[in-house]
């Protein structure tokens, strides 16, 4: 008799499980409103650097991402006097750099030579000089502030994308501290010509 009953209250727990497993009612899940996902943030533009409000009737649409590097050049020689003309090269982020004329590269300029937007977007992306608070990079030679006593540079009168080296040696562009940088970027870039 015994027996009897284990089997029975067996078969009743097997029944009463095989129901719960089958569900009853309706078959349309309800949602958890503590569980159910949240839309996807929409993303945003590129952060640009703190203050970085650019001078009236200048535009950079769409803004560039974050530095690479800067790229450094020659771009002037006479005796002993180099004038280097610096420019920033910036990650392709969502082809950023298709979407400017570059076509999908791996990096690029803020724009290509000529564009209407080309200074204001440089702009952006390198900040002001923390010497003299122009549009540019802040350079340094041989390990001291252009324009400081003794210093192999000047800045540029005009520029402050170029810079005048007075001879040979180690020269860095750097950009504002606010400034963005990608993944493998630098803020000061270097240019040896010996």
């Amino acid at each position: 008799m015994a027996a009897v009953r284990v089997w029975s209250v067996a078969a009743g727990l097997i029944a009463a499980a095989a129901l719960v497993a089958c569900g009853s009612g309706s078959s349309t899940p309800t949602a958890n409103p503590t569980t159910t996902p949240k839309p996807a943030a929409t993303p945003t533009p590129a952060a640009t650097p703190a203050g970085s409000v650019l001078p009236a009737g200048m535009t950079c649409s769409p803004t560039p991402p974050p530095l690479l590097r800067m790229n450094i050049k020659v771009h002037a020689q006479d005796g002993n006097r180099t004038v280097l003309d610096s420019s920033p090269l910036v990650e392709n982020v969502d082809h950023y750099c298709d979407r400017v004329g570059f076509g999908d590269w791996k990096q690029c300029a803020t724009r290509i030579e000529g564009d209407p937007q080309r200074v204001a977007c440089d702009y952006l992306a390198v900040g002001k000089a923390r010497d003299t608070g122009r549009w540019g990079p802040t350079w340094i030679g041989e390990g001291k502030a252009c324009d400081a006593e003794f210093s192999q540079c000047a800045n540029h009168a005009t520029d402050q994308f170029l810079v005048v080296a007075k001879g040979k040696g180690e020269f860095q562009a750097c950009v504002a501290d606010e400034v963005p940088l990608a993944a493998k970027g630098v803020r000061c870039s270097t240019f040896e010509f010996y």
